[in-house]
């Protein structure tokens, strides 16, 4: 995820207790278990699991998908580590507006619960539209208002705590795909137990 404010050693402070049962039961599993059914019968040979945390997602790909390339992304040092003890693949500390990856190489990229905490969005999509083929997908699952007006008031809160959260809705998210060369192909709220931001599941082709 993106430098900015006190963001990265907040999640390097959280990495310690992220994986918690409760926590992932409730909190990031609902997400992940649609993430892994609108993968279907993807035949990937390159993925990228950016915001990867602590590999929970990172591991499921690779399970799911035995033959491809799977390589997770974090800004946070705390979460690559714990990472490192979960998942035997590829992990790299970046940035996600300035991703170590060569053009036109990657044909999935899923990337949960990390969207809203990058500083400047339409600069990352640009960025996977120059990294995934054409015929690629984008899964993005993140926490999303109903209203523009929602996401400002959210983004002032948030701002003030000193860590931005920009929550778009739905349908500015899928505007500023289709504008950065993805068509979205299915966009829905995920259930999670007991919450009332459920976030949005978008699942998008590169053009």
């Amino acid at each position: 995820m993106a430098p900015t404010s006190r963001t990265p050693l907040l999640f390097d402070r959280w990495s310690d207790n992220y994986d918690r049962a409760g926590l992932q039961l409730l909190t990031y599993r609902p997400l992940h278990d649609a993430v892994v059914r609108r993968l279907g019968k993807l035949d990937p040979s390159v993925v990228l699991d950016l915001g990867c945390g602590t590999g929970q997602l990172t591991e499921r790909l690779i399970r799911h998908f035995p033959n491809a390339d799977v390589m997770g992304f974090d800004f946070s040092d705390g979460m690559l580590d714990e990472a490192k003890h979960r998942v035997d693949t590829a992990l790299v500390r970046a940035d996600a507006h300035h991703l170590p990856v060569a053009p036109g190489t990657v044909d999935l990229v899923v990337c949960t619960e990390s969207f809203h905490w990058y500083r400047d969005q339409r600069f990352v999509l640009d960025g996977l539209a120059r990294l995934v083929r054409p015929g690629g997908r984008l899964l993005i699952g993140s926490i999303a208002t109903v209203t523009s007006f929602g996401d400002q008031v959210m983004r002032a809160v948030s701002s003030a705590a000193g860590t931005e959260v920009r929550a778009l809705p739905p349908a500015a998210l899928a505007r500023l795909l289709t504008e950065t060369g993805f068509e979205v192909i299915h966009q829905r709220r995920v259930p999670r137990f007991g919450l009332a931001a459920w976030p949005v599941l978008t699942d998008a082709r590169r053009r």
